[in-house]
């Protein structure tokens, strides 16, 4: 920046905000000067491989969802997903049937 320039102003012609432009000079000064920032810039990170478990994408036998009806006439049984439109549509024609 040239010598006798408002920062504040500077900042407004430029529509960044005053305390930014600041903080942006003060970094800069303490570059130039050799000081150090107060936080690291860059943290030095290690790598490990690790091994995932990776879940099953269908669900097992055991965790699907299943209703099961049994009739005089045999056995119905619905497996997968069980919606509640679905089992209160299945409700309504069971009870339908039973008049």
């Amino acid at each position: 920046m040239q010598p006798g320039v408002s920062v504040a102003q500077l900042a407004r012609e430029n529509n960044i905000n005053d305390n930014l432009l600041f903080n942006w000079r003060r970094r800069y000064q303490q570059e130039l000067s050799g000081t150090p920032a107060s936080t690291p810039a860059l943290l030095p990170v290690t790598l490990t491989a690790t091994e995932r478990q990776v879940s099953p994408l269908t669900p097992s036998a055991e965790e699907s969802p299943c209703c099961e009806l049994v009739l005089p006439a045999g056995t119905l049984r619905i497996s997968g997903k069980l919606t509640p439109e679905l089992l209160q549509m299945l409700i309504r024609e069971m009870q339908g049937g039973c008049r």
